[in-house]
């Protein structure tokens, strides 16, 4: 069942992503400050293009496999060339 309000202060002002650094699904709640560690099925998360939930995460980047839309990558630059990234940049 995804989450969609934080299990603390029961807000709603909540950000699910895939934390890099940590190679784990993560809930921030801007409210309370809390920051939860949370798994796949919780998060939910979907392709914006094809509303897939096949996505891969590794080192420099996370896509769908469906459509193959690049969601995050260490560079917002291909071939010289700036490109708009939905999940923005992995620092």
């Amino acid at each position: 069942m995804p989450i969609l309000k934080c299990p603390y202060c029961d807000d709603e002002d909540i950000e699910i992503s895939y934390n890099h650094k940590i190679r784990q699904y993560t809930l921030t709640c801007f409210n309370c400050d809390s920051f939860i560690k949370i798994t796949k099925k919780q998060a939910d998360l979907k392709c914006p293009g094809c509303e897939s939930k096949n996505i891969v995460h590794d080192d420099c980047e996370s896509y769908c496999c469906d459509c193959g839309m690049v969601l995050s990558a260490t560079s917002n630059y291909v071939g010289g060339f700036k490109i708009v990234l939905d999940w923005g940049l992995i620092l």
